[in-house]
């Protein structure tokens, strides 16, 4: 059931201690943000609904149910130490999205569709977003074919909407685990889209990584099984001893708005060597000073050990690096509005 978003009713209390230890979770708050799309109407006018207790009505025969045309984005916004509220490169998730549909054949919503939704939902949660060293405002834009299809074919009908919650940190552990027989995607199919399905194969591996006691597998290509690819949802970066900074080259890969953050800060803000391309595992055990794996969610987190057949393999000394830090802390400080901000990344919405 949707009810209409009334920013003119007054807003139910906030608990005490709502923004005390934080989770990654799941929270339900004022309002989210809905549109639908069909060939006759094309984009219909979005509009904000109340957050609590809304549910999506979808026909048993959904095309997402089934086949799979399902795409999201995660993002950011964060409270700033002045008081405004901010996003990190929406513009970019946008067109990502963009490019995630595309793979699926799915119906895009416009970047100026998308930057409506995301900024309407900020704004009318504003109250949710958390101080700078309580946590952040996850946002989750997502769009979905809902037409009841039988056959196998594309949607004609779609769902895009927005959602957000407080949230606190994401994973955080820094031991990952190379699973055996296990690979997340493979070259020429959907790997570089961020698509619902591509997780769902990664379920399984995460949950034995996480009961061997590592907070993630790290999978390698399915061609060759020797060349490290990414976590089940972060980007993996190594500092090799001649100090240059390594991930592994787009292809197969989501193309994460960290990554390609992170590795511009390194070229052109510290101006270190930073380059994509292959990294076979081998060379990261035996080469590496550092690691780290960074994400929207993850942020920027140190990799002290790699369990790979059969035996664990510290990264360096087994400690976190110093370029990481640094790497994080910048990251941090533009996103925040705390360090000049070149590229434009940061976008004002309160």
């Amino acid at each position: 059931m949707l009810r209409p978003f009334d920013p003119t009713l007054p807003l139910p209390p906030q608990a005490a201690g709502w923004d005390e230890n934080l989770r990654f979770a799941y929270t339900e708050v004022d309002a989210f943000w809905l549109t639908r799309w069909t060939p006759e109407t094309g984009w219909e006018p979005g509009r904000l609904y109340e957050h609590r207790g809304a549910t999506l009505e979808l026909s048993p025969g959904a095309n997402v149910l089934y086949y799979g045309q399902g795409v999201f984005e995660g993002m950011k916004a964060r409270r700033t130490r002045a008081g405004k509220i901010v996003l990190f490169r929406p513009r970019d998730n946008a067109r990502r999205l963009r490019a995630s549909a595309a793979r699926l054949a799915m119906e895009p919503p416009p970047v100026d569709l998308f930057m409506e939704a995301v900024t309407a939902v900020v704004r009318a949660n504003a109250r949710w977003v958390p101080a700078p060293e309580k946590g952040s405002f996850y946002l989750r834009p997502v769009l979905i074919g809902t037409e009841p299809v039988l056959g196998v074919r594309p949607s004609q009908e779609y769902l895009f909407y927005v959602f957000g919650c407080p949230v606190g940190p994401y994973m955080g552990g820094d031991r990952l685990i190379v699973l055996s027989g296990v690979h997340r995607s493979a070259p020429y199919g959907t790997g570089a889209a961020k698509a619902a399905g591509n997780y769902a194969a990664c379920l399984r591996p995460q949950k034995i990584a996480r009961e061997l006691g590592y907070v993630d597998a790290l999978y390698l290509d399915a061609r060759e099984d020797r060349y490290i690819e990414e976590l089940t949802g972060a980007n993996f970066f190594a500092i090799l001893r001649d100090g240059t900074l390594v991930t592994p080259a787009l292809g197969s890969i989501l193309p994460g708005i960290t990554r390609d953050s992170i590795l511009t800060i390194a070229r052109e803000a510290f101006g270190w060597i930073a380059v994509e391309r292959k990294l076979s595992i081998d060379e990261v055990l035996s080469d590496a000073v550092e690691a780290f794996y960074v994400g929207t969610a993850a942020v920027l987190s140190p990799v002290t050990v790699i369990h790979y057949q059969g035996a664990d393999h510290p990264i360096g000394d087994g400690k976190p690096g110093p370029r990481a830090r640094m790497l994080r802390q910048a990251l941090d400080e533009i996103q925040l509005q705390e360090r000049p901000d070149p590229w434009g990344w940061v976008v004002e919405v309160a």
